[in-house]
């Protein structure tokens, strides 16, 4: 049986995520520990059994930020003596008394085994708002029995824009919400909002927690990935902020809609006819000198690199790229997307980096390729890659051309693979 399958073979309802998984040594996307430590001067408590605690501590000490973790244990005598509600306020009082710096927020992670017992831990947050008050406290969720229905990191985005006040709304400010990295100089929206005098503020630039809760009076919510879509929904409910989300794709008449929609949404003046054309030309320009850079290397592509791989495939088949493969195990794109790229190249190779099978994968390529993500470049054990994830900032005409400059870079440079993507929460700089 093959590890991969050929896409003309697939139905739009793929999933590989289902049943029996492979883990990967691939290490650099995000998770709740590392998102969590963004906010400024805020703290993580997890109270949890001891086997879920290993891992979130090891995952803390390789970021190198003790100082932002605390623990709460859970143990059989707290389940046969009932007292779970009691651990977790006591608990929580002894590291407010013993923390060196008084934190201005805390994150506390429930896990599990509080779901299992009902723990009413929402009347202990009760107490501890009343006896610290000069604290923000707010329930967060380490409860992997939830990936599918309520997955923990959209529930995390979320939780964390709850500390955030309602309060008039600065119509020259906006935010952007639900990303591990900050969206600057290759990102088509921020160079537009910033050149129209508008305000941007993203949790990863706020210097201190008063910088975070000014982003309660913003009157916008950009989000650029579909894990920040539960965050946004709840702010427009919540605060009364309107919310764009901003299509980080591949297509330019896309691209144009979304910074029309911006413009219309905050009264701006829209980008001239004569910009997008400059910008369209500019682009072009790159990704023929990244084609004539790779030639006819073989392409791979990876869903933890980029939120939509498909088209990126379909922009790169279009532009004379001889894309080979995509690791991805859910199609999230939309079904026009999906239903090109069949037509367009049904022999293309779709990955199951999840999937069981890819455990017998035979690790390596015949002669030379380029891949753009961590998985991709493991499984096909090469040096010649592209680390990011999750967009790394990039949207627009800038993050093409930003994308397709560090494909030409993979090119001509080697990275020492097996180091890189051992890295736990890549790119984060937290603590």
């Amino acid at each position: 049986m093959l590890e991969y399958q050929l896409l003309g073979d697939l139905t739009y309802e793929y999933n590989a995520d289902l049943g029996l998984s492979y883990a990967s040594p691939v290490r650099g996307v995000w998770n709740i520990v590392h998102i969590g430590t963004l906010v400024p001067e805020a703290h993580e408590i997890f109270v949890c059994p001891t086997s879920c605690l290993r891992g979130v501590v090891l995952t803390t000490a390789e970021m190198g930020a003790m100082d932002r973790l605390s623990t709460i244990t859970v143990g059989e005598d707290n389940i046969l003596e009932g007292d779970m509600e009691e651990a977790l306020q006591r608990g929580t009082e002894r590291i407010i008394a013993e923390l060196p710096v008084r934190p201005r927020a805390l994150l506390i992670y429930t896990s599990c085994i509080h779901h299992f017992l009902a723990v009413n831990y929402q009347r202990v947050y009760r107490i501890l708002r009343e006896k610290y008050p000069d604290i923000d406290f707010i329930d967060c969720y380490m409860d992997p029995i939830m990936r599918r229905t309520a997955p923990a990191i959209p529930s995390l985005w979320r939780q964390i824009h709850r500390l955030l006040p309602k309060t008039d709304k600065d119509l020259r400010r906006v935010n952007y919400v639900g990303n591990c990295f900050a969206y600057g100089e290759h990102c088509d929206l921020t160079a537009f909002l910033r050149a129209s005098g508008v305000e941007v503020l993203q949790l990863q630039t706020c210097a201190s927690y008063d910088d975070f809760l000014r982003m309660g009076a913003s009157c916008v919510n950009f989000t650029f990935h579909n894990t920040a879509n539960t965050a946004a929904k709840d702010m427009r409910l919540r605060l009364g902020q309107t919310w764009l989300p901003m299509r980080p794709g591949y297509r330019y008449d896309d691209i144009d809609a979304d910074l029309r929609m911006a413009a219309e949404t905050l009264g701006l003046a829209p980008l001239s006819d004569a910009h997008i054309a400059a910008e369209r030309e500019s682009t072009e320009a790159a990704a023929a000198r990244t084609r004539e850079v790779l030639g006819d290397t073989p392409v791979a592509l990876d869903y933890t690199a980029v939120d939509r791989p498909l088209e990126l495939a379909l922009y790169l088949l279009d532009h004379g790229f001889r894309v080979e493969s995509v690791f991805i195990d859910v199609f999230t794109e939309s079904r026009e997307i999906f239903d090109e790229l069949q037509k367009r190249a049904p022999t293309l190779k779709i990955y199951q980096s999840l999937g069981w099978n890819i455990r017998r994968m035979k690790r390596g390529h015949d002669g030379p390729v380029l891949a753009v993500g961590q998985k991709a470049a493991y499984f096909l054990d090469t040096e010649h890659f592209v680390n990011i994830i999750e967009n790394e900032g990039m949207y627009g005409y800038r993050g093409i051309r930003r994308l397709l400059e560090l494909m030409a870079e993979a090119f001509r440079e080697t990275k020492s693979m097996r180091e890189l993507v051992q890295v736990k929460g890549w790119g984060c700089a937290c603590g």
